[in-house]
C-alpha cells in the first residue's frame, strides 16, 4: 500500500435509528501515515462512524474499505486485526498493575504472553516504571496511556481514538499528544475524534469536520491553514502612499485606518512583501489572522444551516 492510498475508505455510509440518521450517507478517506482529525459536536456521529468501522453496528446503508478490502469481504475480519480502538473509554481492569492489565489483555486476545512485547508497549507509552501500583492510583492521563498500551500489544497499523483527551488535565493533554506524535512517526495511522481543537491542531495531518451526522469537509492541516488566514495587516509611516501602492498591484479588499492596512485579498504574505518592495515599499510590520479550528468549523456549520 503506498503512502498516498486510503486505509480507511467509506461509500455512503449511513446508520439509521429509528427515523434518525446518526450517520448520514459519509464518504470518508484516511490516507496512510495521517493524524485524521474528527471533529463534530457531541452525538455528530463521530462515536458511530468509529462502531461502524470496528464491525460493532451494522450499516444501515453504504459500504466502507479497510486497507483495500471491503467490509462485505470475508477477509474483512483479519483486515481488523491491523487496527485498534478505544470507543469512549480504555477498558481496564482497576486492581491489577499496568503489567497485569497487560497479561490480561493478551489472554483475553488471543496473544501469547510476551514479557518483552509486555514491557515494550508500556516503555512506549511511559508506563514502563510504575511497578506495584494498581490502575485505580493511576491518573486520568495515565489510564490513556495505558490504553493506548493495550492497543499497542497487536501492532496495530490503524488506531481509533475516540475522544482520548476528555477530562485530561493539561500535562495529561500535553503527555498523549506527543505520544500520538510519536507512535505516528512509527508509521501508525490515527483517526481522532476531540473536542479540545487546540490541540487537534498540533497532531493532525488532515481532518473531516462532520455535524448531525453529515461530512461537511476533509481538508489537509495544510490547506486548512491556508483557509484559515483571513486577513493580512500591514503597518508603515505613509499609509496613504501604502494604500496607493496596494490598489497598484491589484489588491482591492482593504480596510484601511490611520494605523495600519488590512488586506483580504486572497495573497500569501511572502507574495505580497515581494510585489510592495517592487513598488519601493519596505514593510517591517506584518502580521496575519487566521480563524482557528473551532472558528472554521463553526463557520462550516453556519453555511450549512444557511444553505
Amino acid at each position: 500500500m503506498n503512502e498516498n492510498e486510503n486505509v480507511v475508505c467509506t461509500q455512503g455510509l449511513a446508520k439509521k435509528y429509528g427515523q434518525v440518521f446518526a450517520v448520514d450517507h459519509v464518504d470518508m478517506h484516511i490516507q496512510k501515515g495521517a493524524v485524521y482529525g474528527f471533529v463534530g459536536e457531541n452525538g455528530s456521529g463521530k462515536t458511530t462512524i468509529i462502531r461502524l468501522l470496528m464491525g460493532l453496528a451494522l450499516p444501515t446503508a453504504g459500504t466502507y474499505d479497510l486497507f483495500g478490502e471491503n467490509c462485505k469481504s470475508k477477509k474483512i475480519y483479519d483486515v481488523r486485526k491491523k487496527i485498534s480502538a478505544i470507543v469512549e473509554a480504555p477498558s481496564l481492569v482497576p486492581s491489577m498493575t499496568a503489567k497485569q492489565n497487560l497479561r490480561y489483555a493478551c489472554m483475553y486476545y488471543g496473544i501469547k504472553d510476551d514479557e518483552k512485547l509486555i514491557e515494550e508497549s508500556l516503555k512506549s507509552v511511559g508506563l514502563g516504571d510504575t511497578g506495584k501500583k494498581t490502575v485505580k492510583n493511576f491518573s486520568l492521563g495515565m489510564r490513556q496511556r495505558l490504553g493506548i498500551a493495550l492497543l499497542l500489544l497487536n501492532k496495530p497499523e490503524l488506531m481509533l481514538l475516540d475522544e482520548p483527551m476528555n477530562g485530561l488535565d493539561p500535562s495529561g493533554v500535553a503527555e498523549l499528544r506527543d505520544l500520538i506524535i510519536s507512535l505516528n512517526k512509527k508509521g501508525i495511522t490515527f483517526l481522532i475524534s476531540s473536542h479540545i481543537l487546540s490541540e487537534l491542531e498540533k497532531v493532525a495531518t488532515h481532518y473531516g469536520f462532520i455535524s448531525h451526522g453529515k461530512l461537511l469537509k476533509e481538508i489537509s492541516a495544510e490547506d486548512l491553514i491556508s483557509e484559515c488566514q483571513k486577513a493580512i495587516d500591514l503597518r508603515y509611516r505613509d499609509i496613504p502612499l501604502l494604500e496607493e501602492k496596494l490598489r497598484a498591484i491589484g489588491m482591492k479588499d482593504l480596510k484601511v485606518t490611520p494605523n495600519e492596512i488590512r488586506v483580504f485579498d486572497e495573497i500569501t504574505p511572502l507574495d505580497l512583501l515581494t510585489k510592495l518592495h517592487k513598488q519601493g515599499i519596505e514593510i517591517t510590520d506584518i502580521r496575519t489572522l487566521e480563524m482557528s479550528v473551532e472558528e472554521y468549523y463553526l463557520s462550516l456549520i453556519g453555511g450549512q444551516a444557511n444553505a
